[in-house]
């Protein structure tokens, strides 16, 4: 919980405190920091104390609200990783576009959490405290306390038929999605299309292409660590809802109702610290390429990054794309000529090309 709250909350304050990483395509990152947090505060410290005390002692509201917080947090959380790649996706395999802004980004997110939470009332209902001394689990001995456990369902189909609901819309569904839109991305990156597709790759000396394929590589290892990352971390506990919901528990489940849960919840938890490495990792390596020698050549396949500069040459000549999607151009100094030009598709452009879309994800 330390390690969550600490690592999340340090990238909420560079969100609130670098305008620089206030970006559109960062609104989604924000989004999984905000759920981490959330499940670091409510589910990461009631959940062990519960299963250990084998007694609710939160109150009636909290055993309402903590499967509807729950629950939230893991869809907000699978389909926000779902906007990412399906926005990395469209920005990639389709032609060059306009960015997606700050204030579609949010919408896109605020939709997530709506539809969430809409799936997600049931919970308020079905979910109730139980005096100990009349509930049996699994047929064994009675306990003492209060339990907080779904019994407002009238008769198992509709429970389960909302179970798998929950599973194809929480987990089936966003990670087929995710592993789509990733192998299409992994699938063009090794084929090289996207250096291809520049006019001055016989120009790259070996530097700067060992250069690009590294930051390709660094690109495959953070799609697919993120996908492990998720199917890993959420697996275990939707197994184990769905053989609760179905009755197909195996002897050692039925032994230790209370320590296998928990250790699939510990293990599902466990998210909230791999979106702050992840993070911090990428502001690490982005900041190192900042500092790189004048003359580089790279490719972002989060965004669009192609740059090449000079370092010999001291007059430079700078096209940008702004968030309308146009092309805008500034030199420094009008009565300079500038020597060679990019033959990559865009309009009449004789002077050296900077086409930058940073995105951190």
């Amino acid at each position: 919980m330390f390690i969550g709250i600490t690592g999340n909350g340090g990238v909420l304050i560079a969100f609130t405190k670098n305008r620089r990483l206030r970006s559109a395509r960062n609104i989604f990152l924000l989004n999984l920091i905000i759920t981490d947090l959330l499940l670091c505060v409510t589910a990461i410290p009631v959940t062990p104390w519960y299963a250990l005390t084998k007694n609710w002692t939160f109150g009636a509201l909290m055993c309402r609200l903590m499967p509807l917080s729950n629950s939230c947090s893991v869809f907000v959380t699978s389909w926000s990783l779902t906007a990412i790649a399906i926005d990395k996706f469209v920005h990639i395999m389709g032609p060059i576009r306009a960015p997606v802004s700050i204030g579609q980004a949010s919408l896109v997110t605020a939709f997530i959490w709506v539809v969430s939470t809409m799936i997600n009332i049931p919970y308020l209902m079905s979910y109730e405290l139980v005096d100990g001394a009349y509930y049996v689990p699994n047929n064994t001995a009675p306990f003492c306390g209060l339990f907080c456990d779904e019994i407002n369902w009238n008769g198992e189909t509709p429970r389960r038929l909302y179970g798998s609901a929950v599973v194809l819309l929480q987990f089936v569904i966003p990670l087929t999605i995710i592993t789509y839109c990733y192998t299409r991305i992994l699938a063009k990156v090794a084929s090289d299309m996207i250096i291809q597709n520049v006019q001055f790759r016989k120009s790259l000396s070996t530097a700067q292409r060992e250069e690009a394929t590294n930051r390709r590589k660094r690109v495959n290892y953070i799609l697919i660590g993120m996908v492990i990352a998720f199917i890993g971390c959420w697996l275990p506990l939707t197994v184990v809802n769905v053989l609760k919901d179905f009755r197909l528990e195996p002897s050692f489940l039925l032994e230790q109702p209370f320590f296998w849960p928990l250790v699939a919840h510990v293990i599902a938890m466990s998210t909230v610290i791999w979106n702050p490495l992840l993070f911090f990792w990428l502001t690490k390596r982005k900041k190192a390429q900042t500092q790189t020698p004048r003359f580089s050549v790279s490719l972002n396949v989060f965004g669009t990054t192609i740059s090449r500069i000079n370092s010999m040459q001291r007059k430079s000549y700078n096209s940008t794309y702004n968030s309308a999607g146009t092309l805008n151009r500034e030199s420094p100094n009008r009565n300079e000529t500038p020597k060679s030009h990019l033959r990559n598709g865009l309009a009449n452009t004789k002077n050296y090309l900077s086409v930058k879309t940073e995105r951190l994800i």
